[in-house]
């Protein structure tokens, strides 16, 4: 051990980081190292020799006195020991700051020296304040929370819940096993606990993804989230969905009607109109007995009236079906000029009848190749003819034009009517706005553009119009171009007489199941036209499973709705019976939803057409089929 002289005791007191205080039993500093000059504002000439009163604000003098009179008291009643307390201590300029002491007696030969230790705690109580602030929010924020919330720490243990938690869960969750709280309150009749809720949620909670449902007794449907936090600890909310899951339940029902609303609709306007097209184009196709072109140019109106009743009754169909995501494409070149002839064509006779004149721009040909449908091409531009009828004005012009834009091929409908003003051009494309015309004497529905924007949209393409009110409309569409030229993919157009089922003698045999006379007598002149096809009719499916084991045919064309049983148990009485299993079946129905679809092809059918059939669809089916 070094001598006492040789121990440098002011430096090792000068370089400590806390203050250091030193007073006699009188309460006289004795001793003040630099860290408690610089901590106090006074030099030590300043406080040694006064009281320790002087470092000590009024307000905690007394408690200041009763501890050093527990140290500075007769040898016999004092307490000797170390102690730490909070204080605080005033500086030179009056300011006061909160320190923390640590009191240690020291006797000497010279009587009881009081060594203090002081260590200024600012911004440790200020660190405290904001953290007990910020704790303050979270507990507010978490009792704002209408779910129920609850903090588990790593083992389990509920250490914050808030008010509907604890409603739930009972008053005593805080500081027990969340696991047990559960437990209680399944054994408590919480929840309705008819099978194993508690291992079913236990072996959730222990691994959470996702969500899990829970019931209570009174009929409440509760969604449990756990989720881990980066302490290993976990978050647990239990929301009321059951407002929600009714509020879902409604929706679903009322699509449900609308879908079958729209199912029933469909078909009693399709089928009637099967015969219409269906007789238009054997018509069309008929060589035994060809029609003259006067009663050809007739015709074609029959079918393009035809046709544009159809897509009338598609555009319902079609809303639905984009709005639910169900809407499907057949993309392929395209000739524009094709499909502005065809539209043109087809709204000539309502032109007529409203005295405007449709013309048709100069095309210079060839036209740069789209890839798009077709057939939704044609309905969008039909779309913006018949408006543009519509809303044109007598002895007025409506007309189709085409011009490369880049790398767009714009098709644009032009009008000189009566034009949208500013303040409708936002509601232009919404479902049924009529742009001001809701009330007026022109008919519509108001969501031709509204489906016309959105299967643009499909197709990769855009829509947009230009308008002035008294001068008129021009809506367009801008198709993507494809760097080639259309003759590269142009199609051979389709004539029955060039289908290998038109070439005899008959050697396919063909069950027709149907109970519409026009549907039968529609199908037996297209078989006239297909001399390979022996056609078998059974107007019932009953019948029609007897002739079928009978006779074994090469293909079941089958219609749905049939009085009795119904096309769909019918198949499955054909794939049930060893004799008819692979017989391929057809089917034939105006039920033309996307879950009438889907329902077909998992009942058995090979195909599933819908009325009004197209011509060249059916016999491009049978052609697969049968050859």
């Amino acid at each position: 051990m070094l001598a006492d002289s040789k121990v440098p005791f002011r430096a090792i007191v000068d370089t400590t980081p806390d203050g250091m205080l030193v007073c006699d039993a009188r309460g006289t500093l004795v001793l003040v190292n630099t860290e408690a000059e610089r901590m106090f504002g006074y030099d030590a000439g300043e406080m040694v020799g006064q009281s320790i009163d002087v470092l000590v604000p009024d307000q905690v003098r007394p408690r200041h006195q009763r501890l050093m009179s527990s140290y500075t008291a007769a040898p016999k009643t004092r307490l000797i020991g170390a102690m730490h307390v909070e204080l605080h201590g005033r500086r030179k300029d009056g300011t006061e700051f909160p320190v923390e002491i640590s009191l240690s007696p020291y006797e000497t030969e010279q009587g009881l020296l009081v060594i203090g230790g002081v260590r200024d705690i600012s911004e440790r109580k200020q660190l405290e304040a904001e953290i007990k602030l910020a704790s303050s929010h979270v507990v507010s924020a978490i009792e704002a929370v209408q779910d129920a919330f609850t903090m588990l720490d790593e083992a389990g243990i509920v250490i914050r819940a808030n008010r509907v938690a604890l409603a739930l869960l009972g008053e005593n969750a805080i500081g027990r096993s969340y696991r047990d709280v559960m437990r209680a309150a399944i054994d408590r009749g919480v929840f309705d606990a008819r099978d194993d809720l508690f291992e079913r949620w236990l072996a959730y909670h222990g691994d959470p993804e996702g969500s899990f449902d829970l019931q209570t007794t009174s009929g409440r449907y509760l969604r449990a989230t756990d989720r881990r936090t980066a302490d290993l600890g976990m978050v647990s909310t239990i929301a009321d969905v059951t407002d929600l899951l009714r509020a879902r339940e409604l929706a679903e029902a009322a699509s449900a009607a609308k879908s079958q609303f729209l199912s029933s609709m469909s078909h009693e306007l399709r089928t009637p109109l099967n015969s219409v097209l269906g007789f238009a184009q054997l018509l069309a196709e008929d060589t035994a007995r060809p029609l003259d072109t006067r009663q050809l140019e007739r015709l074609g109106h029959v079918l393009r009236g035809g046709e544009h009743l159809l897509r009338l009754i598609d555009d319902v169909l079609d809303l639905s079906r984009i709005e639910d995501g169900r809407l499907s494409l057949v993309f392929e070149p395209v000739d524009v000029g094709d499909v502005i002839d065809a539209v043109a064509r087809t709204l000539e006779p309502i032109a007529q009848r409203a005295n405007i004149e449709i013309s048709v721009g100069a095309i210079a040909r060839p036209l740069p190749v789209v890839i798009v449908d077709r057939t939704r091409l044609l309905q969008i531009l039909m779309n913006f003819g018949s408006n543009a009828i519509k809303y044109g004005r007598e002895r007025g012009r409506v007309t189709f034009d085409v011009a490369v834009r880049g790398t767009a091929l714009r098709v644009s409908v032009s009008d000189d009517g009566i034009g949208i003003a500013d303040e409708q051009r936002a509601l232009v494309f919404e479902p049924f706005q009529r742009a001001g015309q809701e009330t007026g004497p022109i008919e519509g529905t108001g969501i031709g553009l509204t489906i016309s924007r959105r299967l643009a949209a499909l197709m990769r393409s855009t829509i947009d119009f230009a308008s002035a009110i008294g001068k008129g409309s021009t809506f367009w569409i801008d198709l993507p171009i494809l760097e080639t030229t259309l003759e590269a993919h142009r199609v051979q157009p389709f004539r029955l007489a060039d289908s290998p089922l038109a070439r005899g003698p008959a050697r396919h045999l063909v069950l027709y199941i149907e109970d519409n006379p026009s549907s039968v007598a529609f199908m037996h002149d297209l078989v006239e036209q297909l001399p390979s096809i022996a056609l078998v009719v059974a107007p019932t499916a009953e019948r029609g499973l007897e002739l079928a084991r009978s006779r074994p045919p090469s293909l079941v064309l089958m219609d749905i709705n049939l009085p009795g049983m119904n096309g769909f148990e019918a198949t499955a009485e054909l794939r049930r019976d060893d004799t008819t299993r692979a017989v391929p079946v057809v089917g034939l129905s105006a039920a033309a939803l996307a879950d009438d679809t889907r329902r077909a092809h998992g009942a058995g059918f090979e195909r599933y057409l819908t009325k009004p059939v197209k011509l060249v669809e059916l016999a491009r089916v049978l052609e697969d089929l049968l050859e």
